[in-house]
């Protein structure tokens, strides 16, 4: 550790947006979308894939991540690496979301949000397959999910599902 305490003084106007955000020890939720707004209408064929909830989601997750570290810092248990680890949450969390938010065209908003969860339920499969536990009770295992999620872009006639984070011209 660092002869030099962390005191993350300039990590102070985030610390007090996520202050802000917390109420009654949870964290206040993106209000879902607004039913004639864009991403309401973007979601609307993708029903439980909708990428709202993903959206809300990551948003919650980057709020969590930097409050971790608000309060490691409160109570000064900051170790050399945690800031920048929970930082980098913080910054994907809400970078994924924009990322969602931001395709050219309703097309690849649908896309780019049947991808992430495609992907999440080729991880659930994963999972599933390791530790040999499928759904009881009638829930759908990831392999099925994935095939719903497939079908969903199959009958938007989207391009293939994939994540792929193209940040523009030359990868900036």
């Amino acid at each position: 550790m660092s002869t030099r305490d962390f005191n993350g003084a300039y990590l102070l106007p985030l610390f007090g947006e996520v202050e802000q955000a917390r109420t009654d020890g949870a964290y206040r939720q993106l209000p879902a979308p607004a039913p004639a707004s864009s991403l309401a209408t973007d979601d609307a064929p993708l029903g439980a894939y909708a990428a709202a909830h993903l959206i809300r989601a990551s948003y919650t997750a980057g709020l969590a991540h930097a409050d971790a570290l608000r309060r490691l810092t409160v109570a000064g248990e900051v170790d050399p690496t945690s800031p920048w680890t929970l930082l980098r949450g913080a910054l994907e969390n809400f970078a994924t979301g924009l990322w969602l938010l931001d395709g050219a065209g309703r097309a690849e908003r649908r896309r780019r949000a049947l991808s992430l969860w495609d992907e999440d339920m080729r991880n659930r499969h994963q999972h599933e397959q390791d530790t040999g536990h499928l759904p009881t009770g009638g829930g759908l295992s990831g392999a099925q999910r994935r095939a719903e999620i497939r079908a969903i872009a199959d009958h938007l006639a989207l391009a293939p599902l994939s994540l792929s984070f193209n940040l523009g011209p030359a990868g900036r």
